[in-house]
C-alpha cells in the first residue's frame, strides 16, 4: 500500500490552519466582548478625570486595531 506524504502534509498543514483560525476567531469574539465592556462601564462611571482618562485609553485601543 502507496502512501501520498505530499498529500498528508497538505491536510496536516490545512488541519493547523483551520485550528489557528478557529482560536483567532475565538480571540478576535473575546476581544470584542472586552472593549463592549469596557465602553459600558466607562458611559456608567461618574464624571470626571477618571472618565475621560479611560475613554482616551479606550479610543487609542480602537484607533490601534
Amino acid at each position: 500500500m502507496a502512501v501520498d506524504f505530499e498529500a498528508l502534509d497538505l491536510v496536516r498543514t490545512q488541519n493547523r490552519s483551520r485550528s489557528y483560525n478557529k482560536r483567532v476567531d475565538g480571540l478576535q469574539e473575546q476581544n470584542k466582548e472586552l472593549r463592549t465592556l469596557a465602553e459600558d462601564l466607562t458611559k456608567e462611571m461618574p464624571e470626571g478625570n477618571r472618565k475621560l482618562m479611560y475613554q482616551e485609553r479606550l479610543n487609542k485601543i480602537k484607533n490601534s486595531s
